[in-house]
């Protein structure tokens, strides 16, 4: 995919329908892409909305107003996604008359002569496996995704699969306890981790913007980076990422503008 009309701006983990989500900021961020004419893609990576803490149909339904910017938007510029872990169902919805397609990987977009390769996260997350992730998303309450029960309920019948996982946690129950903990609190100890194996993956002149851990940087090569993410648990949240010709930068958005972090992840952290 080429980006020869604009520019691509990337955004991720939004968790609409969590109670942190800042969703006034989301749209207001969507408002400022439109009236922009340098922009011609806009790339979410994952967890647009967060299937694991609320019932589907009731979470779009309330979030009807961020879903209809995002539509109207796509008639101007390019709009496209990925799924992350917590709405990895939203693969699911394709050729169902929905305005949007929901793929597992995107296909890499050219800007200027630099490609760039984009994913969610998960698949550098030891503690993330696809029928985990299908598991949570089935939630039919908005009490589901906090509520011990049913989530032990999800987990029936996977014990063999996801053996190596529970096991990491001390058996199931470590592993639910540790699963319905605060997203910052859950990922702490495995941030290096997953940011080190993210790095690693990349063959010789690769680059990759991905999300998943809610820790905006990008490194000081260029060839990674984390778009961060749009929940106020995070120490620093509402950022995305701007792709211009051969670099990457990493912004905060406010309603009041828009500010660069031009610090970089010195290359140490990260092999």
């Amino acid at each position: 995919m080429s980006s020869e009309n604009g520019k691509v701006l990337v955004a991720t983990d939004q968790h609409l329908g969590y109670a942190n989500s800042d969703v006034a900021s989301f749209e207001n961020f969507l408002d400022y892409v439109s009236k922009r004419s340098d922009v011609g893609t806009l790339a979410i990576l994952g967890d647009l909305v967060d299937l694991w803490r609320r019932d589907v149909s009731g979470l779009f339904l309330e979030q009807r107003e961020s879903m209809d910017k995002l539509v109207e938007l796509s008639s101007s510029i390019k709009v496209c996604f990925v799924v992350g872990n917590h709405d990895f169902h939203l693969r699911e919805l394709e050729d169902h008359g929905y305005p949007f397609k929901f793929p597992e990987s995107m296909a890499p977009i050219q800007v200027g002569s630099t490609t760039y390769d984009f994913k969610h996260g998960w698949e550098f997350d030891l503690e993330q496996q696809p029928p985990i992730m299908e598991a949570l998303c089935h939630n039919l309450s908005d009490e589901a995704g906090a509520d011990r029960t049913k989530v032990y309920s999800a987990f029936t019948g996977l014990e063999d699969k996801l053996e190596d996982v529970f096991k990491l946690h001390g058996g199931m129950d470590g592993y639910i306890d540790h699963l319905l903990q605060g997203p910052e609190s859950r990922l702490e100890n495995i941030l290096p981790t997953i940011e080190k194996a993210a790095y690693a993956s990349l063959k010789p002149g690769e680059r990759l913007i991905f999300g998943h851990t809610h820790r905006p940087f990008v490194s000081a090569d260029g060839r990674l980076a984390n778009a961060g993410s749009w929940v106020t648990d995070a120490p620093v949240h509402n950022t995305f990422v701007e792709l211009d010709e051969d670099q990457a930068r990493l912004f905060v958005f406010d309603v009041a503008g828009i500010t660069e972090i031009i610090e970089r992840k010195p290359l140490s952290e990260l092999t």
